[in-house]
């Protein structure tokens, strides 16, 4: 059975009247949902409630609640019900009393199989236009939320820097009252935001008002609590609000549930509890970012709490607070002699199996264990490329921005292989590994379009070499070699360029173009943009503007 879209309600007090209505018109074929005919006026009034027609067709003679009384009832008390009446009389009082009342027509008997399906039309094009306008209605007020949801996160996620960006006079700044004198925080970062994104086709304000709004019932709709998303770090939401240890670690545990791993990736669930001013946010900010760097380095969710400090001891920062892992003394030296001498294999046992690293995420690794020592490794890598093989800089630099990306996603597996890669590299001899050449540039050539058209979305060295089932080191060689450029270094060009055009738009914040680019970390973008454009976002703006 088809669904029905709208539901009809009939009423005579004639049994055989009813019944020729029910049978006048295959209903559904109308998608309408023909409801028991009611007996009278006040049977119908009873029913609506409960059953909630969209249109009625009513006799005008009726006992009890005659027809016009019904019309009038229901243009007071149910004006959005389409009415329609229906009469053995052509009586002209009778005829202006229905359209005095809200009718939308007025049917004689015997009504006939068109005429039903004239008026019927004619209800279901008002119901369709009263549904459009309601849409957009809701579409407008939607996109006003959103854009306000967006500000509102821009003045707070300036106070996290300790100034208010682009600050008018004519804007309130959020300082402390009463309300906000003794408040708790609490941050919720997400690892797959891009992910998450595509969700919602990459409307970065959909995203954030959805996520914010589930967080808000999460608090139980507290009027007092604040909720914003970093619009720096699209993938960090802050809550502050007044709350004890035991109502904190149990707000943390429930985002965790309204976000489930398989959906949302890893979440981290980081609780400052020392209750602190709003006015500094910003020192509570940077000591969340500090214990949220010590989280297990593994795809799991996970909630950490800020140590409180005690009289006479010194802030604990994240260092202070764990054993940590790091590279030993000797290794840079032992490492740079074992690629300079071509010991590839003692050169990859030493990188991966010196402090276990092959098992980065069985949980006794942090996040900044992994990256100090992957920072160390890729250091020692880069000064050998950058003074033994300098024609691979262009694909060190690649391979490094691979391994920082996975890094941010807490993907052991996807760091450990660009790792594999770059350590590769250095004993490329260049040779074509196909026998097909042909139907290799063919693939890279499908990879190059596939860049242009997909370029705000998760593209990694890695990534193509697996979906396109090639080697990564031979697809970066082969990729350079035809283009000129790298596979990162051309979709980073894509993406600036791309971000230069939609700053035409100057009603486009500069954070929503670096999330539709694909970055969700706006420093990052902007550090990127000035590196090719040679200038700031925000100058770049400008000088077009001027123009």
């Amino acid at each position: 059975m088809k669904n029905m879209k709208y539901k009809v309600l009939a009423a005579d007090d004639e049994f055989w009247s009813r019944e020729n209505i029910r049978n006048l018109i295959p209903w559904e074929e109308y998608s309408l949902e023909f409801l028991e005919p009611a007996c009278d006026g006040e049977e119908v009034i009873e029913r609506i409630a409960e059953e909630k027609p969209d249109i009625i067709l009513t006799d005008i003679n009726m006992p009890f609640l005659s027809g016009l009384e019904l019309l009038q009832r229901l243009q007071n008390e149910y004006p959005e019900i389409i009415t329609i009446a229906i009469s053995g009389y052509d009586d002209f009082d009778k005829v202006k009393g229905v359209f005095v009342s809200g009718g939308l027509d007025y049917l004689l008997k015997p009504v006939g199989k068109e005429e039903m399906v004239k008026v019927l039309t004619k209800a279901l094009g008002l119901l369709e236009e009263r549904e459009n306008t309601k849409k957009q209605d809701e579409t407008s007020k939607l996109q006003k939320h959103k854009l306000s949801s967006f500000l509102e996160d821009s003045e707070y996620s300036a106070l996290l820097s300790g100034k208010l960006y682009g600050q008018s006079a004519s804007q309130i700044h959020v300082s402390s009252t009463n309300t906000f004198s003794e408040v708790a925080t609490l941050m919720v970062k997400f690892y797959n935001i891009t992910e998450i994104a595509e969700q919602f086709e990459h409307d970065n304000l959909q995203m954030s008002w959805n996520i914010k709004s589930r967080l808000r019932e999460l608090t139980g709709l507290e009027e007092n609590a604040i909720i914003f998303n970093n619009s720096n770090k699209m993938s960090e939401f802050l809550i502050v609000k007044t709350a004890d240890a035991k109502e904190f670690r149990a707000l943390a545990e429930n985002i965790l549930k309204e976000f489930p791993l398989e959906e949302y990736g890893p979440v981290s669930v980081v609780l400052h509890e020392q209750t602190s001013s709003l006015d500094d946010i910003g020192t509570v900010y940077r000591e969340l970012i500090s214990t949220l760097i010590t989280r297990p380095f593994n795809r799991e969710h996970s909630i950490l709490s800020c140590p409180e400090e005690k009289t006479g001891e010194l802030p604990r920062n994240s260092e202070t607070q764990m054993v940590g892992k790091s590279a030993p003394a000797h290794m840079e030296t032992e490492l740079y002699h074992l690629l300079t001498t071509g010991q590839k294999a003692e050169a990859e046992k030493l990188i991966f199996k010196t402090c276990n690293f092959r098992q980065c995420d069985d949980g006794n690794w942090t996040y900044l264990d992994v990256k100090q020592y992957a920072g160390r490794i890729t250091g020692i890598l880069y000064r050998y490329v950058q003074e033994k093989c300098p024609e691979l800089t262009a694909q060190a630099e690649e391979a490094m921005d691979n391994i920082d990306y996975y890094m941010k996603c807490l993907n052991a597996h996807s760091l450990l292989v660009s790792l594999k890669i770059l350590l590769d590299s250095l004993w490329e001899n260049g040779e074509d590994k196909s026998s097909d050449a042909g139907s290799i540039m063919q693939q890279v050539e499908q990879i190059h379009k596939y860049i242009e058209r997909s370029y705000h979305e998760n593209i990694t060295l890695t990534a193509l070499a697996e979906q396109y089932h090639m080697d990564a080191s031979y697809l970066s060689r082969t990729f350079s070699q035809k283009y000129g450029e790298t596979i990162i270094a051309f979709l980073t060009r894509i993406r600036m360029e791309k971000a230069a055009e939609l700053m035409k738009d100057q009603d486009k914040k500069l954070e929503t173009i670096s999330f539709l680019v694909g970055y969700d970390d706006y420093n990052y973008f902007s550090r990127v943009f000035r590196k090719k454009m040679g200038c700031s976002p925000r100058e770049y703006r400008n000088k077009f503007a001027q123009l």
